[in-house]
């Protein structure tokens, strides 16, 4: 049996798993998408306990809080932007389609500054993740990439 490895994975210090990053290099990522993602990502071992799911591509990310009727054809709760953080943490020249690594790394910044310093929740995709709760809940966390569940 192999472990599930996500691109990125939030831990508490006692090394509780909060939430689970996927990095996906797809234009226009759609909703239903995301969902087959997901779906596809339960049935090769990513756990369901885990408190939050993000899905993570350049222009939009989507996000999954754990529920009672935690099923796998579930819809993502939240949906949000993620060109601020592509201009936050890229050159304006520098905007092309990332790939691969390259776009991880941007996103494991981002996660690891959301985690660490503190935030203006007036914008997306803060303002999304506060409303679910996210912030909160991974401030102090480790943001690892490719970690093990």
């Amino acid at each position: 049996m192999t472990t599930f490895r996500p691109d990125l994975l939030i831990k508490n210090f006692d090394g509780d798993p909060i939430a689970v990053v996927e990095v996906k290099a797809m234009s226009n990522l759609t909703r239903d998408e995301a969902t087959v993602i997901r779906q596809n990502m339960l049935a090769r071992g990513l756990p369901a306990h885990v408190p939050y799911f993000l899905l993570l591509s350049q222009d939009v990310g989507y996000l999954w809080k754990e529920s009672k009727q935690y099923g796998a054809s579930e819809t993502p709760m939240y949906e949000f932007p993620m060109d601020k953080v592509m201009n936050r943490y890229l050159d304006k020249e520098a905007q092309e389609r990332l790939y691969g690594s390259v776009l991880e790394l941007v996103m494991l910044q981002w996660l690891d500054n959301l985690s660490t310093k503190p935030q203006i929740l007036t914008e997306e995709p803060e303002k999304t993740l506060a409303q679910a709760g996210f912030n909160d809940s991974i401030k102090g966390a480790m943001v690892l990439m490719e970690g093990t569940l």
